[in-house]
Parts: C-alpha cells; structure tokens; sequence
C-alpha cells in the first residue's frame, strides 16, 4: 500500500527517513499538520487561533528536526512540542492581560457638543488669563486652578499673606466683569 501526503507517517517510517538521512519538513507538516492542529484544540486553543498554534509548532519543528531521535514515537514528539507552545501563548497571553488590567480604561470618547463647549470654555479662560497683569494672573492661576492655599501661594511667589489675598480679590473682580461683558455680548447678538 503506497502512502500519500495525507497519510501519517509512523514513527518507524520517519525514523527510516531520517536514517536515510531524508526528513522532509514538507512531508511531517502535510502528513501532521490535521493531528497538531486537533492537538491544539484538545487543550483549549479556540479554532481561530489553532491554524497559528499549528505554525509555530512546525516552526520550531523545522528548527528542531535534526534532533528527533528514531526511536522516539512521532506523534509524541509533535505531541509535546505542540504543548509546549500552547502553554507559552497562555503565559503570553496571561502577561499581557496582567499589563493590560494595570492600565485604567481610556475615558469615554466626548460628545461633539461637549467638545465643543470644553473649547469654548477654554478659549473663554484663556483670553481672560491674558487680560491679567502677571502678578494676578500667578495668584488666580496658583489658587483657583492649582488648588494652593493663600499661605502656599504667598511662600511660592515670596509676598506678604496680605498682597496674595489682594491680587486674588482683584482677579476675581476682574473674572466677574469679564463674565458680565461676555454675557452682554451674546445677548446682544441676534439668534
């Protein structure tokens, strides 16, 4: 009886080959491939991922081929280098899920209108900073976004308590009529 390529070798046959000095890649991966592939799905990998486990299986067969020793059984061999490989994809993938689960979740995409407001009210402050001297603008910028209290903010800019509260009163005046003018400005443009 003549073997094709989609019929097995046997361990006495590969071994044969391989005293004739003859293993052929080619024919291990035409003969095995359907025993690897169904070795694959025995422990788990999902049958999407079973054509990949069957490739690196025959990759490390290829660079391990010269080591197979004839009186070794073939499919056993293929057996282990095929368990092998799946429990390296399952440390891989057990890595990567560990680095992934460290990572917080990206935040939600934004609506266009809330990006579009969160510009406007960038723009907004921005143009007020602008409108500030520098010593009022420190003292806004420091306590009013920053969060600093008025003793951290006078110990950062080096100024009397007093003169950090003064520049705030006066930021703060100048925030309120900035907002007042703005407000007059839409209201006097026609819809």
């Amino acid at each position: 009886m003549s073997k094709t390529l989609d019929t097995p070798l046997t361990s006495a046959e590969f071994a044969a080959d391989v005293v004739c000095g003859a293993p052929s890649l080619r024919e291990v991966f035409a003969r095995h491939l359907g025993t690897v592939w169904r070795i694959a799905r025995a422990f788990g990998v999902p049958a999407d991922e079973a054509d990949d486990v069957a490739q690196e299986v025959f990759l490390v067969v290829h660079r391990k081929l010269h080591t197979f020793q004839p009186s070794r059984s073939l499919p056993a061999w293929l057996f282990g280098i095929t368990r092998n490989v799946v429990l390296m994809r399952r440390r891989a993938h057990t890595r990567r899920e560990r680095r992934l689960s460290a990572v917080e979740p990206p935040l939600p995409p934004r609506e266009p209108e809330a990006s579009f407001e969160l510009r406007q009210a960038a723009a907004f402050m921005q143009e007020f900073l602008d409108g500030l001297d520098e010593d009022k603008r420190m003292a806004f910028l420091l306590a009013d976004i920053e969060g600093l209290t008025a003793s951290e903010i006078a110990e950062a800019l080096e100024i009397p308590l007093g003169t950090v509260f003064s520049r705030l009163r006066a930021a703060r005046l100048k925030l309120e009529q900035f907002s007042q003018r703005l407000r007059a400005r839409s209201v006097r443009r026609p819809p």
